[in-house]
């Protein structure tokens, strides 16, 4: 492995910076429309080949096929067009990165549309004339065009849908739904007008198939040599692997403006992509350091200075942690609020009086106004408060394999003899959500299943009010075992298709704003509940909102999407009313609920306790896509991303507007590499735990009678 110093500098990282093709040759004189910025001469060569693609006969039944092709890419390029009509941000655009956006998404579109008529391709190659209208050929054939005139249309308004929501292309959050299409297809039934979608779409396409289907089974009829049909073939295959090869994802990097490099692709070929990708290797595919360098710099961020590191253990920051205040066996309740960005929160600025409920609680407990989730999903924000675990890119641990044994905040707390409840509105096996928190450290687990005669249900699970009505029951029966417990409650109302039960909020629209005022309406509810109980006195309570509501802006890494609200109510009263201005993220939960705790604890996690940590060194870990990126209390981000590249960016504090520096600072981009890769060598090496080789007794029996004295 090269060191990063050598990684990360292959490209002027302050320079936006376009795909290179083979054929650009410096100095070489090109055709006129070259003068186009962006525009090569194998652009050249793919427009003067779509142009003349109708008009060559020596084409014979591949025309066609390049019919259908052609239709695609119009479909792609329209697409895009509109998304960048609507979507980007003008101000931030010029004319040469549109004409860019362009000239380089017109290269997806022709390798993604040649790979769309591939299979028909190959089908009139293999197929002599005498057969290709036979009865069981001709059917064929016509079902690919019937497949063809239905597709593009529903591929067209899914994807602007799916823009319209994350303003991203077809990802692996797309890639991700499909394992789930109980709530996914019961959400976009709730969400979308689907019966007058489908039958437009089945009108649009039977029309296009109705009209074109003659001219082109006598295109198809067409005699044609094998050797020429080879040829066409072989150019295709040609053509495809070529582009393949000189136009990727890093080939979208032609402006700084996220919304327009995300234009710059093709919904197809992202969808592809991510789905090859999701579960890389971190090792082969990002900057890294030397192992012992990576964990001495992880001891040195994560280890305080009265811990106690585990001599011997498999974990290098196997540790017992002193908190240095008497142990407090105190009923912890945590709940995450689906979809609950700062945007949202009037004691965060908002304006709309969307969350009077929470804006309360802001006042009366401690407000950390400087949180950030560690990623745009629920599953993220789940892995980050339970494991203190630096997010891996793409996809979360919940979904992956090693996820069955991964050292938790409730392990910790099972340790003091708690018990441990999960309580969410939705079905536990999306996400992995039910396997991993039984499998790591909740003896008991609620799901929609186990609500009996709901007040109101939709795609995602019962509503908040049923989650707080039977979650307080379910605190009740905890306390009345005599034992500490710690619950977590997950909501699911505040997320599209945007329904709740009539007569709780004035408004009855589905809009994220409503859906938003009623989650904060039922918060409300089980706050004013939960004080008439007994529990509650003795009780810590932390409400957070599990992710932003949604991906917007035009900056490369969406910054201000990730800002969440975090309250935290202590029952002896300590930090009521004040703000927590240190920076930090979900994987600083646990520490944090710890540390209030107060004893001594065995850990693993990579998070502080943000209340005693000094405001300089604060920290946010986050994950977007492929990217991953720490944000220092100093306004910088250093990110590092898919092929070993790395930036810097200043953030502007009012806005989280990112000004690219170039390449990081060594120690920052060391500090950085050395968080995410310890992180995913110990996970996937089955290590985030407490090491097996340590002596785990001893370390056992010194934590009792550290307890047994503090008390």
């Amino acid at each position: 492995m090269s060191t990063a110093s050598t990684i990360y500098t292959e490209h002027d990282l302050s320079e936006p910076r376009r795909p290179k093709h083979h054929d650009d040759q410096p100095g070489q004189s090109q055709p006129p429309a070259a003068s186009v910025p962006g525009l090569s001469t194998a652009d050249t060569a793919v427009v003067g080949g779509l142009a003349g693609l109708l008009h060559c006969k020596w084409l014979g039944p591949y025309r066609a096929v390049g019919l259908i092709f052609l239709a695609a890419v119009a479909t792609f390029s329209l697409l895009r067009v509109g998304m960048l009509a609507v979507y980007a941000d003008w101000n931030a655009l010029t004319f040469p990165s549109v004409t860019q956006v362009l000239w380089v998404g017109l290269r997806f579109d022709v390798m993604t549309g040649l790979c769309f008529v591939l299979w028909q391709t190959v089908h009139i190659t293999v197929v002599p004339e005498s057969r290709r209208l036979g009865r069981l050929n001709r059917i064929g054939i016509e079902c690919e065009w019937i497949f063809a005139g239905l597709l593009l249309p529903l591929l067209f308004v899914a994807e602007w849908l799916f823009f319209d929501e994350f303003q991203s292309r077809l990802n692996y959050i797309a890639f991700e739904y499909l394992v789930y299409p109980t709530e996914v297809c019961c959400n976009i039934w709730q969400s979308y007008a689907v019966v007058p979608f489908v039958g437009s779409v089945t009108v649009v396409g039977s029309t296009l198939y109705f009209y074109s289907r003659q001219p082109l089974l006598n295109l198809i009829a067409i005699p044609m040599a094998a050797w020429k049909r080879c040829g066409v073939l072989t150019g295709v295959l040609a053509t495809i692997a070529g582009l393949w090869f000189t136009t990727g994802m890093d080939s979208r990097s032609v402006s700084r403006d996220r919304v327009a490099v995300e234009c710059a692709g093709n919904g197809l070929y992202s969808f592809v992509y991510y789905a090859l990708t999701c579960r890389l290797d971190y090792d082969q595919n990002y900057v890294t350091i030397d192992k012992a360098d990576a964990i001495a710099r992880v001891r040195q961020q994560v280890v305080g200075p009265d811990d106690q590191l585990l001599e011997g253990s498999s974990n290098p920051v196997d540790r017992i942690v002193s908190t240095g205040q008497p142990q407090r066996d105190w009923n912890v309740v945590l709940i995450l609020e689906e979809s609950l960005g700062s945007d949202f929160v009037g004691a965060l600025g908002d304006e709309r009086g969307l969350t009077p409920e929470l804006d309360k609680l802001c006042d009366e407990g401690q407000l950390f106004d400087q949180w950030f989730a560690t990623g745009n999903r629920t599953a993220r924000a789940l892995e980050a408060v339970m494991t203190s675990m630096p997010p891996i890119p793409t996809e979360s641990i919940l979904k992956r394999d090693h996820s069955e044994r991964v050292f938790t905040l409730a392990h910790v707390l099972k340790e003091r003899g708690y018990e441990r409840l999960f309580m969410t509105g939705g079905r536990g096996l999306f996400d992995g959500v039910r396997s991993f928190m039984t499998n790591n450290g909740f003896n008991h687990f609620i799901e929609q299943s186990d609500f009996h005669d709901p007040v109101f249900a939709n795609a995602w699970g019962v509503s908040d009010e049923d989650l707080f009505r039977r979650g307080v029951k379910e605190l009740d029966k905890l306390h009345a075992a005599g034992k500490p417990f710690f619950a977590t409650l997950l909501t699911v109302s505040n997320h599209r298709p945007y329904t709740y039960p009539e007569g709780r909020i004035p408004e009855r629209k589905q809009t994220r704003e409503n859906a938003v005022k009623y989650a904060d309406h039922a918060l409300g509810y089980f706050f004013r509940e939960a004080k008439s109980h007994d529990f509650y006195q003795n009780t810590l309570f932390v409400v957070m909102g599990d992710h932003g509501a949604r991906v917007y802006g035009s900056q490369m890494f969406p910054l201000q999407s990730y800002r969440v609200p975090v309250v935290m109510f202590q029952p002896d009263g300590e930090g009521h009313g004040e703000r927590c201005n240190t920076l930090g993220c979900s994987l600083d939960i646990a520490p944090t609920i710890m540390a209030r705790l107060g004893g001594e604890y065995r850990s693993v996690f990579f998070g502080r306790d943000v209340v005693t940590t000094h405001p300089e060194d604060g920290r946010a870990l986050m994950q977007h896509n492929h990217d991953v990126t720490v944000l220092n209390p100093q306004h910088q981000l250093v990110n590092l991303g898919f092929n070993h590249s790395a930036w810097e960016f200043d953030v502007a504090a009012n806005d989280f507007a990112l000004t690219q520096k170039g390449t990081p600072e060594p120690e920052h981009l060391k500090n950085t590499a050395a968080l995410f890769q310890t992180a995913f060598r110990l996970y996937y090496a089955d290590k985030w735990f407490p090491g097996q080789s340590s002596p785990r007794g001893t370390a056992q029996n010194r934590l009792a009678s550290r307890r047994a004295s503090s008390r």
